[in-house]
């Protein structure tokens, strides 16, 4: 192949290249060219267009869940029936297809062990969590069956040409996803709680800042393992929330930033309502069985596609966990 001249920048035949050019390049400029694809899903409406998703696996129904449940999450023991999440994965999928998302299936072992134990919930890969340009790769810290996924995750993300810009490391915790969520391209939300912690805040704060995020705001929860459980946004300025699960700052933070906040009952709560996941502006995919919320957001135009997820919700999540992002549209601006 010949050279192009047009193609590279400063370029004189007969010179060596101009270094102080290139310096000047922004690794955004070449990303496409050199890494396939315009990675990125700074948003949490924009138009989604590329994603994981990883079909349930031997690992929900396993013996060690029953052996002990509460030790693996499920204090009252019920886990989720298997070929009925399965049944349910397809639905979801189909959906996402029909709505003309790309997507990528993980590879997980069916006998999956981590570093100490089997893991569940390995059907969750929100936590492949890519900001502008590529990737972040979580550090797990919910429990001991969580941890090992991040390297799958990874792994995956390397083979489909994802960029990794990040892994946290040390005695950071930030299960990425779940944890980070984004207003909008510049605006963001980390939670402190049970799966982040203030090294996992740091790390990851550094890295939102070189990438575009002007502001952040720290949430401090207990009551739930992700943010994304007790919030969701279902357009720029209209979201699904569950006010004993955030803090007052919190809450005071997304008024002022002019989100309408459509609150969510403890029995919509506990069907994982507040998990939604927005297609594009205005769009989601919710668990099916929350009328009132679903209702409210109708009302004020939304798009409600309602999937049946009730294993889901038993093995504790929604579409938005079951969903990693890879490719968004930045989407409306709050400013």
């Amino acid at each position: 192949m010949h050279l192009d001249p047009a193609k590279i920048p400063g370029y004189v035949k007969g010179q060596p290249p101009n270094q102080e050019i290139f310096r000047k390049i922004s690794y955004m400029d070449e990303l496409e060219a050199m890494w396939g694809r315009k990675w990125g899903a700074q948003s949490k409406v924009g138009k989604l267009s590329y994603a994981i998703v990883s079909p349930p696996s031997d690992n929900e129904e396993s013996a060690e869940i029953l052996e002990d449940p509460v030790f693996y999450g499920l204090p009252d023991g019920v886990r989720p029936n298997l070929e009925k999440m399965r049944e349910q994965y397809k639905a979801l999928v189909n959906v996402l297809l029909e709505n003309g998302v790309e997507l990528e299936e993980m590879e997980v072992p069916q006998y999956f062990m981590g570093p100490y134990c089997r893991n569940r919930m390995v059907w969750a890969p929100a936590s492949a969590f890519v900001i502008n340009g590529g990737a972040i790769v979580p550090r797990y810290g919910l429990a001991p069956w969580r941890k090992g996924l991040e390297v799958v995750i990874g792994r995956k993300l390397a083979a489909i040409g994802c960029p990794i810009l990040y892994t946290v490391h040390g005695t950071g915790i930030m299960e990425s996803g779940g944890n980070i969520f984004f207003l909008d391209p510049h605006h963001a939300l980390i939670g402190i709680g049970p799966s982040g912690n203030e090294e996992g805040f740091e790390q990851v704060s550094h890295v939102l800042h070189r990438n575009g995020i002007k502001e952040i705001h720290k949430v401090v929860f207990t009551g739930d393992i992700h943010l994304d459980i007790v919030f969701g946004l279902a357009d720029s300025r209209l979201g699904l929330v569950y006010p004993p699960g955030l803090d007052e700052k919190t809450l005071d933070y997304l008024n002022a930033k002019g989100i309408e906040l459509v609150e969510v009952s403890d029995e919509e709560h506990k069907n994982s309502a507040c998990n939604i996941l927005a297609l594009e502006p205005g769009k989601i995919i919710m668990v099916a069985g929350n009328p009132r919320a679903s209702g409210i957001l109708r009302r004020r135009g939304v798009e409600v596609i309602e999937v049946e997820m009730s294993e889901f919700v038993l093995a504790g999540g929604g579409p938005h966990c079951a969903v990693g992002c890879l490719i968004r549209e930045p989407g409306p601006l709050l400013i």
